[in-house]
């Protein structure tokens, strides 16, 4: 989402210690108790563009590609899984702000923040079109198999879609020990659960899809020690790297990419 740099740079210490220090996530119901904690060790970095507004990472046959957004500043990128550099860049209209991405079927599907519309390029030969329209904000995507993605709008729900159509399945309110969980950001989908980045926040959460339940929360606060910057933006992206057996990991102007493997 969707504030200008020098906004989340004004707000980003207070945010930074908040997640440093816990205080910043949610403690559920009374009597409730956190689900397991995570942490990040990390097996690699690659370099990434500070210019990049990231909104999306994804993995796919051997490529990274990654989302950016902002008014005349959007693009759909590809970069090389092996080093992080930049391959090509397509721009999307000024008119428009790209949000999270996915793919399906050599189909990349791209959200835009507030026109409602399902932005698609094909893999092979990326020529921009549209694959249809959500009748809320577009934040995060992920596809859960070839015909269902789940789309996030900065709230505590994750809506069910179908992919030919966009029209919503079903949905799911996210929870923590009884307490929803707002400004959802990024998502993922890896082994039966939904990884989901929240906006200001440098924790990822583990969601079962079935519930809507976080049944883990990874700890990230430790990336921003090898950023050695503090104009670095929120954390936001989130892909499975199959091939390395891992999960890459960015942010908003982060100048780098970590390759990650998840500990207790």
């Amino acid at each position: 989402m969707r504030r200008s740099p020098a906004v989340i740079f004004a707000t980003l210490a207070a945010a930074w210690l908040l997640s440093c220090n816990g205080t910043g996530e949610p403690s559920g119901g009374p009597g409730g108790t956190l689900p397991e904690t995570l942490y990040v060790n990390v097996l690699e970095t690659l370099p990434h563009d500070t210019t990049a507004y990231t909104q999306g990472l994804e993995v796919y046959d051997g490529v990274l590609w990654e989302s950016t957004g902002l008014y005349g500043s959007s693009t759909l990128r590809r970069l090389d899984l092996g080093d992080g550099s930049l391959l090509d860049i397509y721009h999307l209209p000024d008119t428009l702000f790209g949000e999270g991405l996915t793919i399906e079927g050599g189909i990349i599907y791209q959200l835009t923040w507030r026109s409602g519309l399902v932005l698609q390029w094909d893999v092979v030969n990326p020529v921009i079109g549209v694959a249809g329209a959500i009748e809320t904000e577009g934040w995060g995507i992920c596809s859960v198999n070839s015909s269902t993605v789940v789309t996030s709008d900065g709230s505590s729900t994750l809506s069910f879609r179908d992919l030919g159509t966009f029209d919503t399945l079903s949905t799911i309110d996210v929870t923590m020990n009884g307490a929803s969980l707002s400004q959802l950001n990024e998502l993922e989908y890896h082994e039966g659960n939904i990884y989901a980045n929240r906006y200001y926040s440098d924790f990822i959460y583990r969601i079962d899809p079935e519930n809507g339940r976080v049944n883990a929360l990874i700890d990230a606060t430790d990336l921003r020690l090898f950023l050695h910057t503090f104009t670095a933006g929120v954390m936001n992206g989130i892909a499975w790297d199959h091939d390395r057996e891992a999960f890459l990991l960015t942010g908003k102007n982060w100048p780098l990419i970590f390759v990650v493997e998840l500990k207790q």
